[in-house]
């Protein structure tokens, strides 16, 4: 029995020998893809405007009883050590910003760190302007 080279039957069997071809081919990569580290998930960072950080800052920075810390993370994504006092969000804030509501803060030097309050992870860090 001839089998013509444009019959259905062989071109279903050329295709999964094609296939076959490739994914042997690819598995190396795919195994070394396996032993990468898993990604971390970034941190949700807060979307404000420049008027919304300049309104944060001054309500924040106004209120003589937050302490400021000298040793904390300030790069979007770090985790706040426990040992770093986090304050909530004045009422104030939240109204003219309720993005702001589920997160936590502390001061570093003149910068206003935004946490979010469910996993301890600095969510936005509101640095002075120069046009403040």
């Amino acid at each position: 029995m001839a089998f013509p080279l444009r019959s259905p039957a062989f071109l279903i069997v050329a295709a999964a020998v094609a296939g076959l071809i490739a994914l042997s081919a690819s598995g190396e990569n795919v195994q070394a893809q396996a032993n990468a580290p898993p990604a971390v998930r970034p941190a949700p960072r807060l979307m404000l405007t420049a008027e919304q950080e300049y309104i944060i800052r001054e309500i924040i920075l106004k209120d003589s009883n937050v302490q400021k810390e000298n040793a904390a993370p300030e790069t979007v994504g770090d985790v706040v050590p426990e040992d770093i006092k986090l304050y909530p969000v004045p009422r104030d804030v939240i109204q003219k910003v309720p993005q702001a509501r589920s997160h936590m803060f502390f001061v570093k030097d003149d910068e206003v760190i935004l946490v979010s309050s469910s996993d301890r992870r600095v969510a936005d860090v509101i640095k002075k302007k120069s046009t403040d």
